[in-house]
Formats: structure tokens, C-alpha cells, sequence
């Protein structure tokens, strides 16, 4: 199978360990995993022996699925606990439950799921899931060989070696309802056709995002990117959603704001409150953020159409007004009073 290949290839077969209290679901995982070519699977029933196997640490799994309806430790506070692990802040999640409402949903995501699939589930959603997993296990592997490469290597001060890292992902804290960007893609495609209709999707691009990190040092930046979030989630969260951090200075958000609207007045409130909270470089210079918002999409309610289409046409609506942005004007900053 294809597991066996990947570890042929210098690639390790992923290392996967499923909880459930349900122990024909710990016989029928396994089995249907190993159909698809996932052999290396080990088992818990609770919540608790999970995480004494994660902590012990004699073996350091790939890929982790909880069930979320567990007695004792349910999987949503499981997958928290295992969070605060170092060694498993960024292993992929996926949340396995019979229940599609959206607080579930949004709970499972907040608490760190990567992913999230309802039982009952066959075996090509099964062999989908641990394939996507498996593309991004992969995918950190060599990043952090590549990390490796670059550390022994001499210094590069270029704007090409800049660019690169600015692209990336990268992990602020603080705030529960940021989560990674192939976990907010997993999110919206969990939503039901409702979930989708009362949804919108908007991109938030932070302006001169290369002039800021060719200036700032990485503690400074991660600072700027956590200001920007922070302001982001003071305005959306009267509309509840989620959001994630995509590199190249955008934020994309996913919100339950009913209202399709333009953007221009929520770019106006966002911008106010950034303004007010003078963010500053080290040495007590202004770091100067401006933002560009796009206005916002509907998700489509059709499988063809992905959520990272969703997010491409997000980003691309902020990039054109960012660049029909450059030939006016600014507007005068003006407070709005929002009501509640």
C-alpha cells in the first residue's frame, strides 16, 4: 500500500493512535485503516489513558483520532490537554462524533481539531482523512528539514530569503478562535447548508506587510500579526467566528455576521481601533499598520466548490481593493460608535 511505499522512500509510516470508549469502534478503526495501507495504529479507551500514553512519550505518534462523546474526559477537552503537550502542539487532530451541531463544531476547532468527521463514517472518508493528514506530516517533515538546512547554512539578508519566511504560517498565540489555516479550510467544509447560508468569508491584508517584516525583528513581527488578530476578533466576536492566520500578511475570517454588506465600514472600525492602540517597534518607534479588507463571500453550499476557492476569491477581493486603495486617498480616520 501506499503507507508502505512512503516508508520505503525514506518517509516513516505515520504513527496513529484512536480513542473511544466504544470498543468495537477500537476493532473496526484499525482494521478499516489498514485496508487503506495505515497499519501503525495503537488504541485507548479514555480519555485519560491517552494521555498518559502522549506523556510517557515511548512513542511519538503522527496523527491522533478522538472520539468526542467519551464519559469521564470527553474528546473536546481531550484534544486541549494534549495541546498543552510540547511535542504535540501542531500533530494533526481529527475529531470523530455522531454530532454535526455547530457549537460541537466550533468547540472541537477552538479546542485544537485539526479536522472533524462524523460517524458514521466508510472507508474512502477514512482513507481521505488519514491522506490529507498523512500530506501534512509529510509536509512539516521536510519544512523542518529544509529549517535544519538553513540554520547550517550562512546568513541571508536578501529580500528573496525574506519574502520566504514571510509567507509562512505562523503560530500566534492568545486567541482560541485562530487556528491554523488547513484547519479553518476543514471547518468551513464541516458546516451544514444552513451553517453555510448564515456564514461569510472575508480576507483582512495587513498593508505594507514586506516593509514591516523587512524591519521588524521576528519577536516584533509576531507582535504586529498578534495586534491585528487581537483588534480583528474585538469586532467579529459579537457575530461569533473563526479565523486563521494565512501568511503574506492576510487573515482570513470566517464569520456568522448576517449582513453581506461592503466592507469599507468594518474596514473603517477595525482600522480605529488599531490606530488607538499605537502599536510600536522595540526602540519606541510607530509600527504603522494599515489594513485592507475584502468584501465578503458567501461559501458555496456545492462540494466542488472547496473552501480553498472560498479563501483564494477572499484574498484576491482584498488584494484589488488593497491596489484600487493606493490611487485614493486615506479617509479620515473617524471613530464609529457600534451598537450593541
Amino acid at each position: 500500500g501506499q503507507n508502505e511505499c512512503n516508508e520505503q522512500n525514506g518517509v516513516p509510516a505515520m504513527k496513529i493512535l484512536a480513542v473511544d470508549d466504544d470498543l468495537f469502534i477500537l476493532e473496526l478503526l484499525p482494521m478499516m485503516a489498514a485496508r487503506v495501507g495505515f497499519t501503525d495504529i495503537s488504541t485507548a479507551s479514555s480519555g485519560a489513558a491517552a494521555l498518559d500514553m502522549l506523556n510517557k512519550g515511548d512513542v511519538v505518534f503522527d496523527c491522533l483520532l478522538f472520539d468526542i462523546s467519551m464519559p469521564g474526559m470527553d474528546g473536546i477537552e481531550l484534544c486541549g490537554l494534549v495541546r498543552a503537550i510540547p511535542a504535540y502542539k501542531k500533530t494533526p487532530i481529527i475529531m470523530l462524533t455522531a454530532m454535526t451541531d455547530r457549537d460541537y463544531i466550533d468547540r472541537a476547532f477552538m479546542a485544537g481539531a485539526t479536522d472533524y468527521a462524523t460517524k458514521p463514517f466508510d472507508i474512502v472518508e477514512l482513507d481521505a482523512r488519514l491522506r490529507a493528514v498523512e500530506a501534512l506530516v509529510v509536509a512539516g517533515t521536510r519544512a523542518v528539514a529544509s529549517r535544519r538546512t538553513k540554520a547550517g547554512a550562512p546568513q541571508s539578508h536578501n529580500m528573496q530569503s525574506q519574502l520566504a519566511g514571510l509567507s509562512e504560517e505562523m503560530q500566534i498565540e492568545g486567541n482560541e478562535k485562530l487556528i491554523r489555516c488547513d484547519a479553518l479550510k476543514n471547518y468551513l467544509a464541516q458546516l451544514s447548508r444552513a451553517g453555510l447560508a448564515s456564514s461569510q468569508v472575508v480576507a483582512i491584508k495587513i498593508d505594507h506587510i514586506e516593509t514591516i517584516y523587512a524591519k521588524a525583528s521576528p519577536d516584533e513581527f509576531l507582535y504586529a500579526l498578534a495586534e491585528v488578530a487581537d483588534t480583528i476578533g474585538d469586532i467579529f466576536k459579537v457575530y461569533g467566528y473563526m479565523m486563521a492566520y494565512a501568511g503574506n500578511g492576510f487573515f482570513l475570517v470566517v464569520s456568522s455576521k448576517a449582513s453581506m454588506e461592503s466592507s469599507v465600514a468594518l474596514e473603517d472600525e477595525i482600522q480605529s481601533l488599531l490606530d488607538e492602540r499605537g502599536t510600536e517597534y522595540d526602540n519606541s518607534d510607530p509600527l504603522d499598520i494599515e489594513i485592507t479588507i475584502g468584501n465578503p463571500i458567501r461559501p458555496s453550499s456545492s462540494k466542488t466548490q472547496q473552501a480553498r476557492k472560498t479563501f483564494d476569491r477572499a484574498i484576491a477581493r482584498a488584494e484589488s481593493r488593497a491596489l484600487r486603495k493606493r490611487t485614493e486617498p486615506r479617509r479620515p480616520n473617524i471613530r464609529l460608535v457600534r451598537k450593541y
